[in-house]
């Protein structure tokens, strides 16, 4: 295995895994030209988002502790905030270094190749309090690539104002496992769709119900009641994907596993995540490929995302006109290998706390962070072949 990742957003561009020929297949969509990231051609491939992943509902929150102030957000996803507004952590330049070996171990002994990127991102920073320090470290093994996000608040914060704030943090990688293309096997095609990866999901029996805006309600809703939403038992991504609800647009649905719903105290963000197990909570299969790949976290569910809304058509290019109309300049090669991407040519499992938790009493502890706490996650990806 072998991946390439860009400071840009903490962006994890390119993953090469072995197929069942043990040919290299790069398994993430994105683009060849680093350029193209964070333009109008990209739906946040592969990127570190925040400072909270998913939705908060018309672009504002209040916190127990002075429910009288609001604080305002970007409203950049219909009346919702969308993935930390308009320049949220997907759009930053993040710093980079290589961590010692003895920091990145952890329990199995198991080093890997690391490399850690940090941002800071200050107080009111796209209208979120606090001055908060954040940490994502990539740790590729074998035949896994770990992604691990910290954040805390600033010490020296003597405001309340700036003694708490909201996080919720994620990767945005849209997987393929039939592989997306390469120079040599594409000709000028777009990407195969994954509706024939088989999918699997464990300790999940229940989904989030959400309103037209993909704002959740409130709702659990027991997997029993909606077939197209079950996956206890491995079916192909394509089976159910006209039957989904909001539209039969395809899966923009977060799944929280069983413990969360059950005893949602141990997911209160204060939690030492070393005292929770990550839990394997998807399996997703490629026929084509033999490419198996298995997804674990500490987080208390995931976003499935199926690209409903992806289309980038094959050599499209970005024109910036100058003085001279006729002119193109810094023109955008979209997609790798030339290729395009049609909806439903990637999936995406977006390993968060519950979307827009902190307007919803139940779920609001899983994202407020106060001074002197940690926000920690950890989501391990795990490919094999048959």
């Amino acid at each position: 295995m072998a991946c390439q990742i860009i400071s840009l957003g903490a962006t994890l561009t390119h993953l090469w895994v072995p197929d069942n020929k043990n040919t290299t297949r790069d398994v993430v969509l994105g683009f060849d030209d680093l350029t193209a990231y964070r333009t109008k051609h990209d739906p946040y491939f592969g990127a570190s988002v925040g400072r909270t992943a998913n939705r908060i509902a018309q672009g504002q929150f209040s916190v127990p502790d002075n429910p009288d102030v609001v604080y305002k957000l970007d409203r950049n996803n219909g009346p919702n905030s969308l993935h930390g507004g308009i320049d949220g952590f997907s759009f930053r330049n993040w710093d980079v270094e290589i961590p010692a070996e003895a920091e990145t171990s952890g329990k199995t002994g198991v080093t890997g190749t690391s490399l850690r990127l940090s941002m800071v991102s200050n107080h009111m920073d796209q209208g979120f309090p606090g001055r908060l320090h954040v940490q994502c470290t990539y740790r590729l093994l074998n035949s896994a690539i770990e992604i691990a996000y910290e954040a805390y608040l600033d010490s020296h914060a003597s405001q309340e104002s700036q003694q708490l704030t909201i996080v919720s943090l994620t990767n945005h990688a849209y997987f393929n496992l039939n592989g997306v293309p390469t120079l040599e096997s594409t000709n000028n095609t777009s990407t195969p769709r994954v509706t024939n990866h088989v999918m699997e999901m464990f300790g999940i029996d229940s989904y989030l119900e959400t309103d037209d805006t993909s704002i959740p309600t409130g709702t659990v809703l027991p997997l029993d009641e909606i077939p197209a939403m079950d996956f206890r038992k491995p079916k192909k991504i394509g089976d159910n994907l006209t039957q989904t609800p909001g539209g039969g647009l395809g899966y923009d649905h977060f799944y929280p596993v069983k413990i969360a719903i059950n005893e949602p105290n141990k997911f209160h963000l204060p939690n030492d995540i070393r005292r929770i197990i990550p839990t394997t909570m998807v399996k997703v299969y490629s026929p084509e490929s033999g490419i198996h790949m298995a997804m674990a976290t500490t987080e208390p569910g995931f976003q499935l995302y199926t690209a409903n809304f992806v289309q980038l058509e094959p050599n499209q290019i970005d024109v910036h006109a100058g003085n001279n109309d006729n002119v193109v300049a810094n023109p955008l090669q979209v997609g790798k290998a030339r290729g395009g991407y049609a909806p439903h040519s990637g999936f995406c499992l977006e390993a968060s706390k519950f979307p827009d938790a902190i307007n919803h009493p139940t779920w609001r502890d899983q994202v407020i962070l106060r001074q002197g706490d940690k926000y920690q996650s950890r989501t391990t990806f795990t490919f094999s072949t048959n």
